[in-house]
C-alpha cells in the first residue's frame, strides 16, 4: 500500500483525463492514483505479467479500469493518446529505462503529464537498509533466474536518467517515510513472502546463499523492522 502524502496532495488538484499506469503490477499504484487525482476519464492499467493484471483487477474492484498485457517498450497505442502517464518504482526492472521513458512519450498528448516515482537507496535509517538488503537478494535471484532486476538507483543515478530522456522535471516531491513496521503479523507475513521467493531459487548455483542472506534479513528485521526506503516524485510535461 502506498502513502505518499505530499504527492497526494499535489495530485488532488490534477484531472488526470486518460490515464495510463505502466507496469501497474499488482495494481497498487493505480489504486492510489484513482484515490488521489481529482478525477480522471479513463485508467488502463499495463503490465507484461498476466497473473499481476488478475490480482491488480482484483484489488481495483468495482473502479472502471481497462487491464492489459504489455511490453513499455512496445506499447500497443497510438501517438499522442493519453493525458497522463505513470510509472512506480519499475525504472529499476527495465534494461533500459531511457528508452522506456521516450516509449512512454510517444504515447502522451503534448503537453500531458508523466509521474516517474521511485525508491532511492540513500541516507537509509536501520529499516530502511533491511528493506534495501530485501530488494537486493529479490534482484539478484529474479537476475540469476534470466529476468532484469537491478538495485534502486541513488537520486543522482535517477536525475541522470531523467535527463538522458529528454524530460524536464516539472516538479520534485520528496514523500514522508511511512510508518516502521514491527508488528508480528506484518513481520510473518513478510517473511513467508521471502521464504516462498527464495524457496523457489534453491535450484540456482547460489541458492545456498541465497537462503543464508534471507535469514540475515529476517534477523535484521526482527531488531530494526522493515519500512520502504526513501521514494521520490518526479512530475515532468511533454513539450
Amino acid at each position: 500500500m502506498y502513502q505518499l502524502a505530499e504527492l497526494q496532495k499535489y495530485l488532488k488538484r490534477i484531472n488526470a483525463g486518460h490515464l495510463l499506469d505502466v507496469a501497474t503490477g499488482e495494481g497498487d499504484f493505480l489504486l492510489f492514483l484513482l484515490e488521489s487525482f481529482s478525477s480522471f476519464d479513463s485508467a488502463t492499467g499495463l503490465d507484461i505479467n498476466p497473473e499481476n493484471l488478475k490480482i491488480a483487477r482484483n484489488k481495483i474492484g468495482r473502479q472502471k479500469v481497462d487491464f492489459l498485457q504489455g511490453n513499455v517498450r512496445r506499447l500497443p497505442f497510438e501517438d499522442n493518446y493519453f493525458d497522463t502517464i505513470t510509472v512506480s518504482n519499475s525504472l529499476h526492472h527495465f534494461g533500459n529505462p531511457v528508452k522506456a521513458i521516450q516509449s512512454m512519450l510517444r504515447v502522451l498528448i503534448p503537453g500531458g503529464l508523466l509521474i516517474i516515482n521511485e525508491m532511492i537507496n540513500e541516507h537509509l535509517n536501520p529499516a530502511q537498509h533491511a528493506h534495501f538488503d530485501y530488494h537486493s537478494l529479490k534482484a539478484e535471484i529474479d537476475t540469476a533466474s534470466g529476468g532484469y532486476h537491478r538495485k534502486i538507483y541513488s537520486l543522482q543515478e535517477l536525475q541522470e536518467i531523467i535527463r538522458e530522456s529528454g524530460l524536464v522535471p516539472a516538479v520534485t516531491i520528496t514523500n514522508e517515510d511511512p510508518p516502521i513496521i514491527y508488528s508480528h503479523e506484518k513481520m510473518w507475513q513478510f517473511f513467508h513472502k521471502l521464504d516462498d521467493f527464495v524457496s523457489n531459487a534453491i535450484h540456482l548455483p547460489n541458492g545456498l546463499v541465497f537462503e543464508q542472506r534471507a535469514q540475515q534479513i529476517k534477523e535484521m528485521i526482527q531488531v530494526n523492522g522493515f519500512q520502504k526506503p526513501p521514494q521520490i516524485g518526479i512530475l515532468a510535461y511533454k513539450d
